[in-house]
């Protein structure tokens, strides 16, 4: 088929995208817009509820996704301990790994750095990120809603940062992100919806975030989704 996107001819694939979740029914539009564009079926598993981790033979690529757990908090969250020796193995296989928020702070764990509560308090809402190269997907505005973050492994590429935090960073086919591209509008407006109350108290203009979602056009995190799939190689399956 012809992705009007991307602006390529894409054949129907049997690739699958591994998403690991860290609550029920996640949101994850624009994540599943670009992996539908690419050719990839998903397969969402919760550690947290019990689903079992799949064999990191049959991996093809890994997304680790966001959420209200904190990643040095191994004590009330045991199965992410599990989860950090999981992402070292994939890491050590290869195999692309990309993690956003809680995830991108899991991978920093499994990798040599280290996760830990935020020193600049909450960063929610539509932050600018830069990044290191001035052409980079990365530069651009995006949205943020986290208080804990992470020190990178010592020899992790740096690839951007906001005016308060280590945005995204790279260690061999591994790949961290502390915003979150994979969320469209209604995933943030609901996000908000939830979360609002809470973040009133410690002064977020709620309302302010929420006139800022785009509306029409391509969600921000769209193009860096879309390369990221796309650079993802095809696994030959005589070497899996």
């Amino acid at each position: 088929m012809v992705d009007a996107d991307r602006g390529e001819a894409t054949t129907m694939s049997t690739r699958t995208l591994t998403v690991i979740t860290h609550v029920n029914n996640p949101s994850i539009g624009v994540l599943e817009e670009s992996a539908v564009a690419g050719g990839w079926t998903m397969s969402v598993v919760g550690p947290f509820r019990g689903d079992p981790l799949p064999d990191a033979d049959v991996v093809e690529a890994l997304v680790v996704l966001g959420g209200p757990q904190s990643a040095y908090d191994g004590e009330s969250h045991p199965y992410l301990a599990d989860e950090v020796a999981y992402l070292r193995d994939v890491h050590a296989r290869e195999i692309p790994l990309l993690g956003l928020c809680l995830g991108s702070q899991l991978l920093a764990d499994a990798l040599g750095g280290r996760s830990r509560p935020g020193d600049s308090g909450l960063e929610c809402g539509f932050i600018d990120v830069i990044a290191t190269n001035p052409k980079s997907l990365l530069n651009g505005t995006f949205f943020s809603f986290h208080s804990d973050s992470a020190d990178p492994p010592p020899d992790a590429e740096i690839l951007a940062r906001s005016d308060r935090y280590l945005q995204a960073w790279r260690l061999g086919t591994s790949t961290a992100i502390q915003f979150h591209p994979e969320l469209d509008g209604a995933g943030i407006d609901a996000l908000l919806a939830l979360e609002g109350p809470k973040l009133r108290q410690f002064g977020v203009d709620v309302d302010a975030i929420r006139e800022s979602i785009p509306t029409g056009g391509p969600q921000p995190g769209r193009r860096l989704l879309d390369t990221w799939l796309d650079d993802v190689p095809v696994r030959d399956p005589a070497h899996p």
